[in-house]
């Protein structure tokens, strides 16, 4: 999580200044599509078997990409692509919240493109012209128009979810919301069926947050690793046990009748950025946790079915075989 949070260091003041900057004049959305769509890229999420998902992303830094989860959700590779260009999604960070569908895509090499400002959620309004980019259904880098339709709160004292007239649909998610100044104001998240223009919208501000809620996160999820009896070092790094190299599959246990079914759900565990837990039960279940919340269900569901709950891999670490008795989670 630390080298996550490093890297994560100039895009907390890029796009702190980004917020703060002064407003530009409006353009016509020629102007705007030229200023904003390099930043939007096509996700496309390997499932195995020939399944792809595609979906969108925005750039907020050179090496990373915002989109929604379930763009990449179950994926074991990702790549994004934009015209004759491909590059490897290294890692994917996910909101802590798990109801916020908001993940950040770390590329293995630079994208080598300017990233787009983020307008500040207080700059919204209803009745605002906005603009989306995406790739519905993987038609790269389209355009289309509306409006800000309604600013829906979730709950007291959160930001809220963007309704928009701008026509979208599916392969948009995870693509940009953009202001006339080519601001982005919001991540594209779900879609009207049918074609009708009512979209919502993730505010583009969560991205900024996201540095800090990761750190907050580090507290819950080490204690949480102590009740699947996790050894932690005094640096609260796992302790490794050993048993195999972290990218090494032949040293997962053989679970269930179909070795394949863990070896495709360790793939997907290697895709996801720190935090991250592989955990395997006693009556041969696996799975994959990346925030506190899923792992405390993991181990709620172990104390209600009274089955050993243990972890693999922790992070970058392998485990397996030296665990201390687990406990019930207590939340």
């Amino acid at each position: 999580m630390t080298n996550i949070l490093r890297r994560w260091k100039p895009l907390a003041a890029g796009l702190w200044l980004g917020l703060l900057a002064c407003h530009a004049w409006a353009l016509d959305p020629e102007e705007l599509f030229r200023k904003a769509s390099p930043a939007v890229w096509t996700v496309k999420g390997d499932h195995g078997n020939n399944q792809v998902a595609i979906g969108s992303a925005v750039a907020v830094t050179p090496a990373a990409l915002v989109t929604a989860c379930h763009v990449v959700n179950g994926a074991v590779s990702a790549i994004v692509t934009q015209g004759q260009a491909t590059i490897k999604i290294q890692s994917i960070l996910r909101d802590p919240d798990p109801s916020r569908d908001l993940c950040v895509l770390m590329t293995e090499t630079p994208l080598q493109l300017p990233a787009v400002p983020i307008a500040a959620a207080e700059d919204l309004r209803v009745g605002q012209r906005v603009f989306a980019i995406g790739s519905p259904p993987g038609l790269e880098l389209t355009l289309s128009e509306g409006l800000i339709s309604a600013l829906r709160p979730r709950a007291q004292g959160q930001l809220p979810i963007i309704q928009t007239s701008a026509p979208v649909s599916s392969g948009s998610s995870g693509g940009g919301l953009f202001d006339t100044e080519g601001r982005l104001v919001g991540v594209t998240d779900s879609v009207a069926p049918g074609g009708a223009n009512l979209g919502f919208a993730y505010p583009a501000q969560w991205v900024t947050e996201l540095p800090q809620r990761v750190t907050a996160e580090k507290a819950k999820w080490r204690e949480l690793l102590k009740n699947v009896g996790v050894v932690l070092a005094p640096n609260g790094e796992p302790t490794p046990s050993g048993h195999a190299d972290l990218a090494d599959e032949a040293g997962l246990p053989a679970i269930g009748s179909d070795p394949a079914q863990i070896r495709v759900a360790y793939r997907q565990f290697l895709l996801q950025a720190r935090p991250r837990a592989f955990l395997i039960t006693s009556d041969n279940k696996f799975g994959v946790a990346t925030n506190s919340a899923a792992l405390t269900e993991h181990l709620k569901g172990c104390a209600e079915r009274k089955v050993v709950c243990a972890a693999y891999a922790v992070d970058n670490t392998v485990v397996w075989g030296t665990q201390q008795p687990a406990q019930s989670a207590t939340n």
